[in-house]
């Protein structure tokens, strides 16, 4: 199995990958995020897999790539348009065509294409066996921000899930979702965290001069991640402890940025509100580490990846208990589910986790929930199954 040749497809960030890049330059194009993707590929280049990487970044121009060769690990990068509007409008043909014409000149055995969209399409474009992980159901996506970008992802989903054979997804909400639009069979394996996470982790407590640090992480001031109801129910919050801290992080999040402006709007006084905007992994991870407490107020999440990152290191969350997958990975403990639409609710289940006993309780069942569901090795090896089982329907 090791011998094996595995193409990936979808939304990577080169500075993550450093790790197993060997000359890595700060000059490489960044990508596109994708931190579960990011640290798949980690993980396979240091089991000893060959893997060829096939993404897209605003970095390459036109009709230009950037390819990266070495031992076990190569990156073939093209163009990704700044304008979303001109992706969608042709369903990512320019993108989908740069990543089909490469697959094929770097013929991996099979492909794990992440995200049921361009990735997934071109890997499929290809012709080489595919496996596609859904990374979010496009149903659920698109009743919660329903405009014309999401409008074009979804048909641009049923066109993918009809051609597909192979499916996994990452939460047991995400999979309802998906089983609207095909009646193929799909595996749930969840995202994991990287060891490098998990090794934040700490025995924690409220300090006892109360001054808690609440923190917030979204990529995205919008309706779905309705970060306006936890901001009202910290300004309720601080009325109990006026020492504590709420850090907002994440894209829109930094001063001068869409949360920033939202409060200002709103009068409310910013003394104890932090606004870090969007951050490098592993600064946020870091800075994260520090929280007390971390808030998610989402309202639809296929799965929430910094819900498992705060449950690693210890960090008790509160979420929303009608949201999906955040309510699946909290189903073990580690946290409190609470109506996330309403701003009391949100605060009394805040003064409810920062309690001694049922703060000791949740972190320490928030970390033994992380490593025993959601831990490097055990993820890895799940889908490493599903790249033998394809091998094998491949072959009989």
């Amino acid at each position: 199995m090791k011998n094996i040749h595995i193409g990936i497809t979808g939304p990577i960030y080169t500075p993550s990958l450093k790790a197993v890049i060997k000359n890595y330059n700060d000059n490489w194009p960044k990508g596109l995020g994708g931190v579960p993707v990011n640290q798949l590929i980690e993980s396979l280049v240091i089991k000893g897999y060959r893997v060829s990487v096939f993404s897209n970044s605003p970095d390459v121009d036109e009709g230009k790539e950037f390819v990266h060769h070495q031992d076990n690990l190569s990156i073939y990068i093209g163009p990704s348009r700044s304008r979303v509007k001109y992706q969608v409008l042709d369903f990512y043909k320019i993108e989908r065509n740069y990543i089909t014409e490469s697959l094929k000149r770097a013929k991996p055995d099979i492909i794990h294409a992440h995200w049921q969209y361009q990735w997934a399409w071109a890997a499929l474009d290809s012709g080489i066996p595919t496996l596609i992980t859904c990374h979010d159901s496009p149903l659920h996506v698109l009743k919660s921000n329903p405009d014309t970008f999401r409008l074009f992802r979804f048909l641009i989903a049923l066109i993918v899930l009809k051609k597909a054979k192979y499916l996994t997804t990452v939460s047991p909400y995400c999979a309802e979702g998906i089983k609207l639009l095909t009646n193929k069979h799909i595996s749930i394996i969840p995202n994991y965290e990287s060891n490098f996470v998990y090794s934040l982790y700490a025995t924690r407590s409220i300090s006892s001069d109360r001054n808690i640090r609440i923190a917030m992480i979204n990529n995205g001031f919008t309706k779905r991640k309705n970060v306006e109801v936890g901001i009202q129910a910290f300004e309720i919050f601080l009325n109990k402890y006026p020492n504590s801290q709420l850090h907002l992080f994440g894209i829109d999040h930094g001063i001068n940025e869409k949360a920033y402006h939202w409060c200002k709007a709103k009068n409310i006084d910013t003394c104890n509100i932090h606004f870090h905007g969007n951050l490098e992994f592993d600064s946020l991870m870091k800075t994260l580490s520090t929280m007390h407490v971390l808030l998610h107020t989402s309202t639809e999440e296929s799965f929430g990846m910094v819900i498992v990152e705060a449950m690693a290191m210890g960090i008790p969350v509160v979420a929303g208990k009608e949201s999906g997958g955040p309510a699946w990975i909290l189903n073990n403990g580690g946290g409190i589910l609470t109506d996330i639409n309403n701003k009391t609710k949100v605060y009394q289940s805040l003064i409810e986790i920062v309690q001694k006993d049922t703060y000791i309780l949740n972190s320490k069942s928030a970390r033994k929930s992380a490593l025993e569901r959601y831990c490097e090795d055990k993820v890895v090896n799940m889908y490493i199954t599903e790249y033998e089982t394809l091998l094998k329907f491949m072959y009989n």
